[in-house]
């Protein structure tokens, strides 16, 4: 990682802890920006955000001695890990990780984060048609307005990471392309489509189910189709004008 990217990433990052005078949580910050990081394709800022997200919740979990923080706090790591390519980093979270199991042992008696042990998730099937299920439920809940839903996808997606429920984050990430898809259409804006298309990559790089992914395929092919679309009508307005 070079120095200036380095020191970009971290004035970032204070930034987002300086910023004392927002109503809004660390945890909700935090979440807007592994939005932002997401749609820029900003996987180092994407990495540190999931990182520093895991550190809050390992905060959380030490006075409490609470199982499901550090069960979060080791999914978010392991997220992090996932996406890091820079081998300094890398070193840094697994060392991150093994202080959080060694302190998970001393404190839950002997107690090892889920996301480091076996656990059985269920089938595939049943695990596509629960998280859409829960986004289904997600639509019919928010109030109808951009931000709302945009904010509720994305308090969902943090949580679908934090219980490392793949299923649910590729669902998220989907449904988050398909509101910025929509939200393109209806105010004939292409920036909306760009972010989209993030969404649906993302989604595709996280997704193991066939069917799923063949959904996504579609996706991105239907907003090409919209974006090609919206720039033939935005070069016949220019034209007539």
């Amino acid at each position: 990682m070079s120095d200036i990217n380095m020191a970009s990433l971290v004035n970032r990052l204070q930034n987002l802890e300086l910023n004392t005078k927002s109503p809004y949580s660390k945890e909700v910050r935090y979440g807007r920006a592994l939005r932002k990081a997401i749609v820029d394709q900003d996987h180092l800022m994407e990495m540190e955000v999931l990182k520093t997200l895991g550190d809050l919740h390992l905060d959380k979990g030490k006075p409490s001695k609470d199982s499901a923080e550090f069960d979060k706090a080791a999914a978010l790591y392991a997220a992090a890990l996932l996406r890091c390519t820079d081998p300094d980093m890398g070193e840094t979270l697994e060392h991150r990780i093994g202080y959080m199991e060694k302190l998970s042992r001393q404190l839950l008696q002997g107690y090892t984060p889920h996301v480091l042990s076996e656990v059985y998730w269920g089938t595939a099937d049943s695990n596509v048609l629960r998280a859409a299920e829960i986004c289904d439920k997600l639509d019919r809940r928010v109030l109808k307005t951009w931000h709302s839903v945009e904010e509720t996808y994305t308090e969902t997606l943090v949580t679908a990471i934090g219980n490392s429920d793949m299923f649910l984050e590729v669902e998220v990430l989907k449904s988050l392309g398909d509101f910025y898809l929509e939200k393109g259409k209806t105010i004939s804006d292409v920036s909306q489509f760009s972010k989209a298309a993030a969404m649906y990559n993302k989604a595709l790089t996280r997704c193991e189910d066939p069917g799923t992914k063949q959904t996504l395929q579609h996706r991105v092919s239907y907003l090409v189709r919209c974006t090609l679309d919206n720039i033939r009508k935005a070069v016949r307005r220019v034209s007539s004008s």
